[in-house]
């Protein structure tokens, strides 16, 4: 079952650009996979939406928020460590009787 894409429109491709699809899709067809030029498009520009850091719900925007969210969750453990450090110093020199 095809789906049905309700958006249309043209593109330009250099020559380079139309040989190197048409060779992938020849490579594809041999191995069985049947596909098109509009499909393996589609696909490129999917893959291609997914990497754009500034697209909320791409891959790469949902990594830059968890990296972000990570680095302060690192943050904020090193500022306990650091808080726990000073603490069991300050005990350290009280059993010392310093």
């Amino acid at each position: 079952m095809k789906t049905k894409h309700k958006i249309r429109f043209t593109i330009g491709l250099t020559p380079e650009q139309a040989s190197r699809l048409d060779e992938l899709n020849r490579s594809r067809n041999r191995k069985g996979d049947t596909t098109s030029r509009a499909e393996m498009v589609r696909e490129a520009v999917a893959l291609y939406l997914q990497q754009q850091g500034d697209l909320v719900g791409s891959r790469k925007a949902i990594t830059k928020n968890l990296e972000a969210k990570i680095d302060a969750l690192d943050a904020k453990v090193n500022g306990v460590v650091e808080r726990l450090n000073t603490f069991i110093e300050m005990l350290r020199r009280r059993r010392e009787g310093g």
